[in-house]
């Protein structure tokens, strides 16, 4: 793994005590070079970033600092790659926060602007129920478009069964830690980490021997709603770190999924309270995650063409229209709006008609498809 020079002079300001990620991406945005960081006085730092200059007397000497060269060589010993702000593997999505971290350590090899990223997560003592939920609405959206990422934070419980369902169903899988890639967190979810850095990424902001800490994981939360298109609460107590991620999602402008529960259990009153705000969408299935998230849902396992069947001479044209579409496999109504150019006012009667003519059926998420004769 060779680091390009941007990539160098980014972590070199990264393993500076005090220097976050705002004064960073200051400093990146006032010098034209970031090599010119370094050169720079320490009284013309200090000005720059309103910290004292004992603090920016640290900079100039970063690049052949210690830590940096330490760090650099655990980067190979681990075979870790690292991905600066700066670079166009960083992903997109995690740009748009605020805060966001300048650099990203990787274990595994993902193309983060790529596919449909989605977050799960939920309690640490999750119940039989939960984590069977969670496992079969990942099931189902493995089924529905392979192209999905999920994404949480390996701890115990639904995390973990996030990742587990993803693996087991083909999907690509991204564990935020809350520490260094040297140390996983919890320790008997090595051998599960070691599975997600085959089949997708290990990601952490920390430095390679950072120890997870208390600080660290509402850090960690931003960043798996950072790299998520929505949120999907399975199950949390009113306050828990899946209730700090869902509100890291409304900051993020990320939609955000629950699942309700039992109103008097412990394991739900989390997920109750933000389907009651209005905070979160209630969702039962996985097409009610898909209907916000894709504007364009083909909702069908086999997409193999239907054989055409004798239909009745008195279809009116968008009956005809509609049905044409679905020779194709199984359609959402929102699809066939789209792909028919019928607004969904339109839509929902025609699809009413061919109901009462025999000719198609509804599926569970407002899904439709033919009738074989």
């Amino acid at each position: 793994m060779k680091l390009s020079d941007d990539t160098i002079n980014m972590l070199a300001l990264w393993m500076i005590p005090g220097i976050g990620p705002r004064r960073i991406m200051r400093l990146m945005n006032h010098f034209e070079n970031p090599e010119e960081i370094f050169s720079a006085s320490p009284k013309h730092l200090s000005e720059i970033l309103g910290i004292g200059i004992d603090k920016t007397q640290l900079i100039p000497a970063a690049l052949n600092s210690r830590q940096l060269r330490n760090e650099l060589n655990l980067l190979e010993k681990f075979d870790l790659n690292v991905v600066s702000f700066k670079q166009p593997e960083y992903p997109i999505l995690l740009k748009e926060i605020y805060n966001a971290p300048p650099i990203l350590f990787i274990k595994g090899k993902i193309d983060f602007n790529s596919g449909l990223p989605i977050a799960f997560v939920g309690s640490r003592k999750a119940s039989f129920a939960g984590k069977n939920l969670c496992e079969k609405i990942i099931k189902r959206l493995s089924e529905i478009n392979s192209n999905i990422v999920i994404v949480s934070g390996l701890a115990l419980g639904i995390d973990s069964i996030a990742h587990q369902a993803a693996l087991e169903n083909g999907l690509k899988t991204i564990s935020v830690l809350a520490g260094g890639l040297s140390n996983i967190y919890p320790a008997r979810n090595k051998n599960l980490a070691e599975r997600v850095s085959k089949n997708g990424a290990l990601v952490t902001e920390f430095p390679t021997k950072v120890q997870p800490s208390a600080n660290n994981f509402p850090l960690r939360n931003r960043i798996i709603s950072g790299l998520s298109q929505g949120i999907v609460v399975v199950e949390a107590g009113e306050r828990s770190g899946a209730s700090i991620t869902a509100g890291y999602a409304l900051e993020h402008n990320r939609e955000l999924f629950a699942f309700p529960g039992q109103a008097d259990s412990p394991f739900y009153r989390g997920t109750n309270r933000m389907i009651q705000k209005g905070q979160a969408k209630l969702i039962l299935e996985a097409e009610d995650i898909l209907e916000e998230l894709l504007t364009d849902i083909q909702l069908s396992i086999d997409e193999s063409p239907k054989t055409k069947s004798s239909l009745p001479p008195d279809l009116s044209g968008e009956e005809q229209k509609v049905l044409d579409f679905l020779q194709q496999g199984r359609l959402h109504q929102n699809t066939l709006s789209l792909k028919t150019g019928l607004p969904i006012q339109r839509i929902l009667p025609t699809l009413t008609s061919l109901e009462l003519k025999g000719l198609i059926v509804s599926k569970p998420g407002s899904v439709f498809e033919i009738i074989e004769r």
